[in-house]
């Protein structure tokens, strides 16, 4: 199933009122670009759409975002350039062959620099027949508002106590190993994640998970609250003071901003695992 809210844009789209922009305001950008694939998947669709259809291609090349006509555009440094916009548009010049729509998602829509902002105002100013856009934000408040006017305005809110079942589970092991392991070389790392392919935005829920975890600990060894009975594996680590869990919090934080520029992921996880057992 979709968000609720995003709901709104399969309703339009078989109402035949969909709009060529979409501003989304969320508190989740991973769980939102995921469901939003799911939307793209369904008007896109020639024939009823199945979730887990295997009639054509269509589905798996959203999924590994290897469709032609699907651009995402994610930040370059701390910033969306111009160079970007310019290749989308490039991109875009033709009709798409494989699919509907052409349709482009960028996410950190608040992100723009002047020149990109500007780029891009052209592309919504006018307009094509058969190009959809998707603008993620974390506050619409912070997107430019000649972007902002000529956007449909969409929440999709998240639970923020719902994390994927996976990848908590996965933080879980993880954590347990390098707190755990007598190894203090950074092999661990490559032999752990070995059986999991994960993208940017997977990555970027494992460390929030990570945080989320580290936070629990703090408040249990501040007498705040019981261990989560799915935290039990790591109850080892409540020998540790407080202010070790105010640090690991720190840390996570900071890589977690990291993860939003262009950084090697392997180096970030090897950083991570140095610093968390120094």
């Amino acid at each position: 199933m979709h968000h609720n809210y995003l709901n709104q844009i399969i309703k339009s789209y078989h109402e035949n009122r969909l709009s060529h922009a979409f501003l989304i305001e969320t508190n989740n950008q991973v769980k939102c670009f995921e469901d939003l694939k799911k939307i793209i998947k369904e008007i896109n669709c020639e024939k009823t759409y199945k979730e887990n259809c295997s009639h054509c291609n269509l589905c798996h090349l959203i999924d590994i975002e290897q469709l032609p006509s699907l651009e995402i555009i994610r930040l370059e440094g701390q910033l969306i350039k111009k160079e970007q916009i310019l290749n989308l548009k490039q991109r875009f010049s033709t009709k798409p062959i494989f699919s509907k729509y052409n349709i482009y998602i960028i996410l950190n829509s608040e992100k723009f620099n002047p020149s990109s902002a500007n780029a891009i105002l052209k592309f919504l100013e006018e307009p094509e027949i058969g190009v959809l856009g998707f603008f993620i934000t974390n506050n619409k408040e912070n997107v430019i508002d000649t972007i902002k006017s000529r956007c449909q305005i969409i929440p999709a809110f998240y639970d923020t106590n719902l994390f994927d079942f996976n990848i908590e589970s996965i933080a879980v092991q993880y954590l347990k190993l390098i707190h755990e392991s007598s190894d203090l070389s950074l092999q661990i790392n490559r032999e752990f994640f070995l059986d999991y392919v994960f993208c940017k935005e997977q990555y970027q829920l494992f460390f929030q998970t990570i945080f989320h975890i580290y936070y629990e600990l703090y408040r249990v060894s501040i007498n705040y609250m019981e261990l989560t009975d799915k935290y039990n594996e790591l109850k080892f680590l409540l020998k540790k003071n407080s202010s070790y869990f105010l640090n690991q919090l720190d840390i996570v934080k900071q890589l977690e901003e990291e993860l939003s520029y262009n950084v090697n992921i392997n180096l970030l996880l090897d950083r991570f695992l140095l610093e968390t057992r120094t």
